[in-house]
């Protein structure tokens, strides 16, 4: 019978020593999954609110001209260079304008739709807004016609020129508080609005809702432009101008010494 080969015998002798190792190894891998992972795991709690931004046009604002939307002059130096179809559907749906490149004015109107993903409701407690950067103010041109008539929604607005933009919280009946308490439930969800305001600025920024589930727990919910921030403009670089109207509809623009000084007013 033939023996075995030296370095073969010390290979099998070390075999048990190896699987000891292994079996360490892989109940000490168990063992941190289970105590520390998975615990870690089980403290994250499921987000409790779903939000979602309203598109362009899928609602009116209660504020007096705004929505509006600021053409840069470097894409048409101003609404005359306009199709016809393209100046009537500017006045009727501002928001064809972004096709334009146009860029919302201030204040930008950002509605959201908020909705609990429990059966119980939990309360939005507060609005953050976060500026991400800022640059001069678009040079172009707008049209805002007042619109008076929707059905006012609880807002939170804040000034974005501000080193530290305050909020300030809006009832539907127009009471002005600091403090926001918006229940929502998944068979009542709410609406409420941002509006966002600068004077002498371009800004980015996005948002962040403050949320309080009935067990007290608090959670942050991000508000963004589908993953980037939302962008806005003041319209202290642009001129305004509103439509004149003949038997075919809107014939010319001309300059509108209201829009000029802010936009008329409900």
């Amino acid at each position: 019978m033939r023996r075995i080969p030296t370095v073969l015998r010390k290979a099998v002798r070390r075999i048990p020593t190896v699987l000891v190792v292994l079996l360490a190894l892989a109940g000490g891998a168990y063992v941190i999954n289970e105590l520390l992972l998975s615990d870690e795991e089980e403290r994250v709690a499921p987000n409790p609110l779903r939000v979602s931004v309203m598109a362009a046009g899928t609602f009116e604002s209660a504020h007096p001209f705004a929505p509006y939307y600021v053409v840069p002059r470097t894409r048409f130096r101003d609404p005359s260079r306009l199709s016809r179809v393209a100046r009537n559907k500017i006045t009727t749906q501002p928001e064809s304008a972004l096709s334009k490149g146009a860029m919302p004015g201030s204040p930008q109107i950002v509605r959201l739709a908020v909705r609990s993903t429990t059966d119980d409701p939990v309360t939005v407690d507060g609005v953050r807004f976060r500026v991400v950067s800022h640059a001069r103010p678009l040079r172009g041109w707008f049209t805002a016609l007042s619109g008076c008539m929707a059905t006012p929604v609880r807002r939170a607005q804040a000034d974005l020129d501000a080193r530290r933009p305050r909020v300030r919280y809006v009832s539907t009946n127009g009471v002005v508080s600091r403090g926001l308490a918006l229940e929502v439930s998944r068979r009542a969800p709410q609406a409420i609005e941002l509006r966002a305001a600068t004077k002498r600025r371009r800004v980015a920024w996005t948002a962040e809702l403050s949320v309080k589930d009935g067990a007290g727990n608090t959670f942050s919910v991000p508000v963004d432009d589908g993953g980037k921030p939302f962008r806005f403009t003041s319209a202290s670089a642009s001129r305004g101008y509103e439509p004149v109207y003949g038997a075919t509809g809107i014939t010319s623009f001309k300059r509108s010494k209201s829009l000029a000084r802010g936009g008329s007013s409900c």
